[in-house]
């Protein structure tokens, strides 16, 4: 599964998580194979990022650990590391990192097992 932005979308990519509009409403499924048409058309729905099935586009840059991601984002808390509200606000933000990373490990493997492998 790969986030990325709508320019780098080409036909053929299917979408990994739903599309939904800023009102909340879905504009497309998880599962949508992405064609021409509807590319152009997310584009002037002013849809800027999408998440698609796989890695299809190198991004040049390897992705982090979710252990490297909470390392980050703790270093960026340090200078509030005594806050109880900005603690509980980082330790949310870690639990969210582990639970993506959760979510992206099971859909791998259904992609996975959907391939016959």
């Amino acid at each position: 599964m790969q986030k990325l932005s709508i320019i780098q979308a080409t036909p053929g990519m299917v979408l990994a998580k739903a599309i939904m509009s800023d009102k909340g409403m879905p504009l497309c499924a998880d599962g949508t194979e992405l064609t021409e048409m509807l590319i152009e058309r997310l584009k002037s729905m002013n849809i800027l990022v999408i998440t698609v099935k796989g890695r299809p586009v190198d991004t040049g840059v390897p992705d982090k650990t979710p252990e490297e991601k909470v390392g980050d984002m703790q270093a960026r808390f340090a200078r509030v590391k005594d806050d109880p509200l900005m603690g509980r606000i980082r330790d949310a933000i870690a639990d969210a990192i582990y639970a993506e990373a959760r979510e992206m490990q099971e859909r791998e493997a259904e992609e996975k097992e959907e391939a016959g492998g």
